[in-house]
């Protein structure tokens, strides 16, 4: 077994070293988890900050990116886009919608 891991370059997970748990750098197209969750929200805020907040008012109201069928807020109202990705940064059940709302926390931020 150790020369066929040897011969791979793998690590064996009965090491005392192996940790395949800890973070690890997000690239386009992968599946966020856990592990790559902190690179995501960097990397979707850069994104939302380059756009600008204008970006996200339409019509004389701000709206969720990442809801384009049903938009949220409903309202417009900023502070209640912010309460929405606040909200949705902690208690979504998928990874990437966490994520995706906190990167938009970040980015926008207080006024």
């Amino acid at each position: 077994m150790k020369m066929k891991l040897a011969k791979t370059g793998f690590k064996s997970p009965y090491d005392s070293d192996y940790d395949d748990d800890g973070p690890y750098e997000y690239n386009s197209g992968d599946d966020v988890e856990n592990g790559n969750k902190e690179s995501f929200i960097e990397k979707e805020a850069q994104k939302i900050t380059e756009k600008g907040k204008a970006a996200y008012f339409k019509r004389g109201m701000f709206r969720c990116p990442y809801y384009t069928t049903k938009p949220k807020p409903r309202d417009g109202i900023y502070e209640h886009l912010m309460s929405h990705a606040r909200g949705l940064s902690r208690s979504a059940q998928d990874i990437k919608t966490r994520a995706e709302h906190a990167a938009l926390l970040k980015a926008l931020g207080p006024i």
